[in-house]
């Protein structure tokens, strides 16, 4: 050691074999005085704030990028599901009633988007929509399907793509699918029963002669509007004739045709099952043309008829006396909307299996609005809280 000089050394050197060893530091032994000690402190507390500023830097570089990347994985995970509604027809009120519904209900609970599949009453369409569902890139869909095997090869590929398939209405086919249902089959059954019995009261000695409007090669609409309402008709009377359903599916033109016609081949028809609220719209004008659809204070002229899809239109009809329109099966939106969107969201958590054999079904109740037997204060509730009405 130089005399008058203290040697200071850095971190970089090593003592070895009782020899002071120089390491391979890019630092270097600084002699000098005492002031020469005081600026080599200096630059040792310096470099000590810098590493610990660097190593701070580092630290929160390690917590915030990870949370970057789990905020956009966050980000993708808050993507609103879409999710295709399928309705047999929009123009029918009780199917726009319950794509509103679904659109809302499914956005405030689930941060879903609900997008409408018009059928336009035609089946053809209906399948066509089914290939949509993978076109636009949908990650559900609510099915309302007319012609199941045709639909099937659409409901399958939508299936091997990861897209929750369920259906309204009816099972599809053997796909499995589950299935959202109302429990039509019951107030069929009560429709036919209680217009039996009011015609049977006002005419005990004219023989009842029903017919249907509807689609009498549609399995669930055979097994839940047409068949129970018959059953329920011959439990009344079991001598009245059946003329059948009439195949009224291409809609209120062709329900005013038929009706027409009955006019004159079966002038006794008195019971009239119109298994569809736009079907009624041509089947009481056709009556009206032909001087019938009449009532007197509550008592049958010429004939009763009772409908499906209670609404706003129908509740004036039901509830006047001097109209032959006397009940219709209400079939509540929000109910059935809000539960076709449940099912989805079920499947999607694991709840509901994608397909099972037999397919699962989930019933929803519908309601008999009869002029006999609802009150109309009652009927007119119902009707606001499920349509979002204000009628009177």
């Amino acid at each position: 050691m130089e005399s008058g000089a203290t040697k200071y050394w850095t971190i970089g050197q090593e003592v070895k074999g009782g020899e002071r060893r120089a390491g391979r530091s890019s630092f270097k032994m600084c002699k000098g005085k005492m002031f020469g000690g005081l600026g080599f402190h200096h630059y040792i507390l310096r470099r000590e704030k810098e590493m610990k500023k660097a190593i701070l830097l580092l630290v929160a570089l390690a917590i915030l990028v990870p949370m970057a990347f789990a905020g956009g994985a966050g980000e993708q995970a808050k993507k609103p599901m879409k999710i295709a509604f399928f309705v047999s027809d929009l123009s029918n009120v009780f199917h726009q009633a319950q794509f509103a519904e679904a659109k809302k209900y499914a956005k405030e609970k689930y941060n879903a988007d609900v997008y409408a599949f018009d059928g336009k009453s035609d089946s053809a369409t209906m399948t066509q929509n089914v290939d949509q569902v993978v076109a636009q890139g949908m990650d559900a869909a609510t099915l309302h399907i007319w012609d199941d095997q045709a639909a099937k090869p659409g409901i399958l590929a939508a299936l091997k793509k990861g897209i929750i398939m369920t259906s309204f209405f009816n099972p599809l086919a053997d796909t499995g699918i589950p299935t959202a249902r109302s429990d039509e089959a019951g107030v069929s059954f009560a429709m036919g029963v209680e217009m039996a019995k009011q015609w049977k009261a006002a005419f005990p000695n004219k023989p009842i002669v029903m017919v249907q409007l509807g689609w009498p090669n549609h399995t669930q609409v055979k097994s839940g509007r047409t068949d129970p309402f018959v059953k329920g008709v011959l439990s009344v009377d079991p001598k009245a004739t059946d003329l059948g359903c009439q195949d009224a599916s291409k809609g209120p033109d062709a329900a005013k045709q038929i009706v027409t016609d009955l006019m004159t081949t079966h002038p006794e028809v008195n019971l009239i099952y119109s298994e569809a609220g736009n079907l009624t719209v041509g089947t009481m004008a056709a009556l009206t043309q032909a001087g019938r659809g009449k009532f007197n204070n509550g008592k049958p002229l010429t004939e009763i008829v009772c409908s499906v899809d209670f609404d706003p239109v129908e509740v004036k009809e039901v509830y006047d006396a001097n109209s032959s329109l006397k009940l219709s099966m209400g079939l509540p939106p929000i109910e059935t909307a809000r539960g076709r969107i449940d099912l989805i969201m079920d499947v999607k958590n694991g709840k509901v299996q994608p397909t099972s054999q037999p397919a699962v079904e989930k019933f929803y109740k519908a309601y008999n609005i009869s002029f006999w037997t609802m009150p109309q204060p009652n009927a007119v509730k119902w009707l606001n809280s499920q349509f979002g009405t204000s009628v009177q």
